[in-house]
């Protein structure tokens, strides 16, 4: 088969949606015949440099991971795909950095038709973002518009992927044009699966981009809009957690770049606000472990930003995290897992308001007392986090007796009495129970 045709035939692979559940598995089989694809363009020197250029975009649909039909096996054939397209084009296989030309080229190709304009009937009307003193040309930039040719073939998404994780920091501002559009259009999509792809591609732009650019042209501030409505659980299958810890990894980026001084009225107001959206989501999330988790990650993160100022929201937040203390730890590994990331947000919200966390003690307490007798049930006896789950507890137990010693004393003298076996290392830690 002459090359072209071969990797147009692979992009032209992956429609959504399909009937024929068929074409996922032919995939696999002509992946292996790259290198026969090759040797028949008479022995790769009939191949043009845009044909290498554009196979690579191809291969690259195949090599970002998160996408269906990019499994382990896929996935190791396109990376040596890419390899051998990468020596053709005399860039170095062990990073595949992308030059802006080679980029711009893979997005202009086998990106941008399927973000433009609608084929067929009036074009629509076209977003524009005042970009300012970005570096690009300056003015009002109009970023192709709204097509939905991307969700019947989301190959381009990934290969966008793929290339945006290779291009150098450096380069990131001279390509917003190519690259801004895209995020923008997934994560304001109604369908969660889009929105977790565009998130991921934010996260890439945020944490890489220039911070001062991304400020002082707007950008971060039409992402923060635009990323609003990925703060909300949704209960759409298999993307609530994922999209939950996107959403707010977005948006405590954004907070961090876009307000520099503690000291503004603005700085806490937003903090305030990201911590509403926390409050608010747990009312949704019920039994949702997976979700319950990634809500309670982001707590540390706003005490850090918030200090003693994050004391306004501390009788939800103890509220939300003693609740989830309160799942028997021995019933499965995920839910282990809560109990850990449950413990260092505690850990993080007495240390940046101790005093007033001091009036919860008694509750708190209560909370870890239920994960302590948990760990030492028998069921969780091969659990591989047990060990680290009891180490939190007594950190926190710690951090309580520092900030309330009466209460705490109380408190495991209770469980003490009650429970002599289970809470003994709790009953030598309160400094008035030592045995002489």
């Amino acid at each position: 088969m002459e090359y072209e045709a071969y990797y147009t035939s692979l992009w032209d692979q992956i429609q959504r949606p399909t009937e024929d559940e068929r074409s996922y598995d032919e995939i696999h089989t002509k992946l292996t015949q790259f290198s026969a694809a090759i040797g028949s363009s008479n022995n790769a020197k009939g191949i043009t440099r845009e044909q290498w250029i554009d196979s690579l975009a191809v291969a690259a649909s195949y090599a970002a991971p998160g996408f269906e039909w990019a499994n382990s096996e896929n996935k190791a054939l396109a990376d040596r795909w890419i390899a051998e397209i990468l020596t053709h084009l005399d860039i170095d296989t062990s990073d595949a950095t992308l030059t802006p030309e080679i980029f711009q080229t893979i997005c202009t190709k086998r990106v941008k038709p399927y973000f433009g304009s609608r084929s067929g009937g009036s074009q629509t009307s076209q977003q524009s973002y005042v970009l300012m003193n970005s570096g690009i040309g300056g003015g009002s930039k109009s970023l192709f518009s709204n097509s939905d040719r991307w969700r019947k073939q989301p190959q381009c998404i990934a290969t966008f992927t793929w290339a945006l994780h290779r291009v150098k920091d450096k380069d990131i501002a001279g390509s917003i044009s190519y690259i801004l559009p895209v995020i923008l259009a997934l994560v304001e999509d109604y369908e969660s699966q889009a929105k977790v792809w565009g998130l991921r591609a934010a996260l890439i732009l945020l944490d890489r981009g220039d911070a001062e650019f991304l400020r002082k042209s707007g950008i971060a501030s039409v992402v923060e809009k635009s990323t609003r409505d990925c703060l909300v659980f949704t209960s759409e299958l298999g993307f609530g957690a994922e999209l939950l810890k996107l959403g707010f990894g977005c948006a405590i980026r954004l907070a961090k770049l876009m307000y520099l001084q503690r000291d503004d009225a603005k700085y806490t107001a937003h903090w305030w606000k990201l911590t509403e959206r926390v409050v608010a989501d747990n009312m949704y999330i019920m039994d949702n472990v997976a979700a319950n988790s990634a809500l309670c990650e982001q707590i540390a993160p706003m005490c850090e930003a918030l200090g003693p100022a994050i004391a306004r929201y501390l009788r939800p937040l103890v509220g939300i995290l003693t609740r989830n203390l309160q799942s028997p730890i021995y019933l499965s590994p995920p839910i282990c897992q809560l109990h850990l990331v449950a413990m260092k947000q505690l850990e993080a919200l007495i240390s940046a308001c101790p005093q007033r966390a001091s009036l919860y003690s008694a509750e708190i307490v209560g909370a870890l007392a239920f994960s302590w007798s948990g760990t030492h049930h028998k069921q969780s006896s091969g659990m591989s986090n047990i060990a680290q789950a009891q180490e939190l507890v007594l950190s926190v137990l710690r951090q309580l007796i520092q900030i309330s010693p009466d209460d705490v004393n109380t408190a495991v003298t209770r469980l003490y009495d009650a429970r002599p076996g289970t809470f003994s290392e709790w009953k030598e830690m309160v400094p008035s129970s030592k045995h002489p």
